[in-house]
């Protein structure tokens, strides 16, 4: 007995909800709502006096929504069962009976009861399974878009034959929905819900990939200046060492006396002057270098695309020294 009402009530929740009968009232004692809610259902009965019941119920709902009350609901159950709506029959019977059963109209509650009755071994339900597996924080569920609240997992609920929609949600996760026809023959149709998938992060537009990529290029290239420019500097120093030396060798009286040099203090002095020039010119690569992978580091923008700058330098040995030379453009 507990479990038929556990269920009674979660079937009022749940067609409240999806007929929207009471979910929206007018307000009392407004004398349009009243005209127009008497409107809609004389033309609603005449309409069923010639056995258009597909017509006729929006009109009991319209007058229902404008204007509650037990004979519009009790008219608009008996529309849902001949087009057959049969749960949205159902539970307005049962609506029907306890509201009656309040006031009591004996006659209609009977009535509503026996009518109820009759319909219930002919509903069709729909059970949503959410199994242990496929259940995590703040999943959503709805059917045909309404809320099915846990209590309801597991469930079967009458509803309607027809096309019914059954969608899943959670944050992170990608939505998940499907699709069921429930036919008119008293059966349970079940949905079992699957684990939902990771959502797939958004692709970064082309040209923010292009501007990283570009970026890291412009790091990856002052970084390996900066290697250059310290070999450079080491090379430099090494050849600068060795002219001082070579110089200073040539410069004794046994090697030279002014310009006047011995083989041996010629040959010590051409060593020297290769070793200088090598020197200036591994110094003036080197600056460049370090140069240049000063501007590659200060001209690198991580949010803009490639805008076509481009940095050359050079250093170039000649018979009385060495050339270097920096060119840019932007």
């Amino acid at each position: 007995m507990k479990g038929k009402k556990a269920l009674l009530a979660v079937c009022l929740a749940a067609f409240s909800s999806s007929l929207g009968v009471r979910n929206v009232r007018a307000q009392e004692g407004s004398a349009e709502s009243s005209v127009a809610a008497q409107a809609l259902f004389d033309e609603a009965k005449r309409l069923v006096q010639h056995g258009d019941f597909v017509a006729a119920c929006p009109k009991f709902e319209e007058s229902e929504r404008l204007e509650p009350g037990l004979g519009t609901k009790l008219n608009l159950a008996n529309c849902y069962e001949h087009v057959g709506r049969t749960a949205s029959a159902w539970i307005l019977f049962l609506e029907v009976e306890s509201d009656t059963k309040r006031n009591g109209q004996i006659e209609r509650q009977t009535m509503a009861h026996n009518r109820a009755a009759a319909l219930q071994p002919k509903l069709s339900q729909l059970k949503v399974e959410v199994p242990s597996a496929s259940r995590m924080p703040g999943l959503i569920v709805q059917r045909d878009g309404v809320p099915v609240g846990a209590a309801q997992w597991g469930l079967p609920i009458p509803v309607d034959p027809g096309v019914h929609s059954v969608q899943v949600s959670a944050s992170g996760k990608k939505p998940w929905q499907v699709q069921v026809t429930v036919p008119a023959d008293a059966s349970t149709h079940t949905v079992s819900v699957p684990l939902l998938e990771a959502a797939a992060s958004a692709p970064k537009p082309a040209n923010v990939l292009a501007a990283k990529t570009h970026s890291r290029a412009r790091r990856t290239a002052a970084y390996v200046s900066f290697g250059v420019g310290g070999a450079g500097a080491v090379l430099g120093s090494v050849f600068g060492l060795r002219a001082i030396s070579k110089n200073d060798q040539s410069n004794t009286p046994d090697q030279c006396n002014g310009d006047a040099c011995l083989p041996s203090g010629g040959s010590l002095r051409h060593d020297a002057r290769s070793a200088g020039t090598i020197s200036t010119v591994a110094f003036a690569v080197s600056g460049a270098a370090l140069a240049t992978g000063v501007v590659l580091l200060l001209t690198d923008k991580k949010d803009e695309a490639p805008s076509g700058a481009q940095l050359t330098a050079g250093a170039f040995a000649l018979p009385s020294g060495a050339e270097f030379s920096l060119r840019g453009a932007w």
